[in-house]
């Protein structure tokens, strides 16, 4: 073998063994996860400070109901932390492949009940019950921890805007079509937005497991 080959193998080889260390930080981990969308004082449009920490905005509460036609609001989401995304059954491109890259996660998170999923429709006109059930199974969703919702189309539109801050709505024509996000948001344990990624690029959902990872770390962390 080359020297320029042996080399090559040896930064592949340590590649993640410094990642590792840069995780754990030497038994600590010093990689914290930002916090978004900081709550904005209209008068000063400056971010609310109380007790001398920045106020950030929550994930505000809901009531959809699932692939199982049950009720679903945040607190079935309580004591986790999960991942959202919006999408639309008949959608027949970003919607495969960001639901091939929720899979991922699922897979990843599979044996651990702290993380869960949630996809939201936005074409909850069409996307009824019986069709979200069928496009669970599709992608072989446990409805205990992955939840397909649908409700009322005004209140997923408000909720995917005020809420998360994606898009969601009806593109304008006679053909039934939608605008939505591409995005996967990662939401901790006090509903507060941890991280935003690229729902159709595999490296940046990479960097979701990642993320999830470390922020379940920093939950281990506060415990002890």
């Amino acid at each position: 073998m080359s020297p320029k080959k042996v080399l090559m193998l040896g930064i592949l080889l340590l590649v993640p063994i410094f990642l590792f260390l840069f995780l754990k930080g030497f038994g600590t981990n010093h990689y914290s996860l930002p916090t978004y969308y900081p709550t904005i004082n209209e008068d000063t449009e400056l971010p609310v400070v109380k007790d001398g920490d920045t106020v950030f905005q929550k994930v505000p509460d809901f009531r959809f109901v699932s692939q199982e036609g049950k009720s679903v609001s945040q607190a079935d989401l309580n004591n986790t932390v999960y991942v959202a995304n919006f999408f639309f059954a008949s959608c027949q491109d970003v919607c495969k492949k960001m639901s091939a890259q929720m899979v991922r996660v699922n897979e990843a998170f599979k044996n651990n009940p702290q993380v869960k999923l949630i996809s939201y429709t936005v074409d909850p006109e069409r996307d009824s019950v019986a069709v979200l059930k069928r496009y669970a199974e599709m992608y072989q969703a446990n409805p205990a921890k992955w939840l397909f919702v649908t409700g009322p189309k005004t209140e997923l539109y408000a909720l995917a805007h005020n809420g998360y801050k994606v898009s969601a709505m009806q593109a304008p024509g006679t053909i039934p079509d939608f605008i939505h996000s591409e995005k996967l948001i990662l939401v901790d344990k006090e509903k507060h937005v941890r991280g935003i990624y690229d729902g159709t690029n595999p490296q940046d959902v990479d960097r979701l497991i990642t993320e999830i990872t470390v922020l379940l770390h920093s939950y281990q962390q506060d415990e002890k």
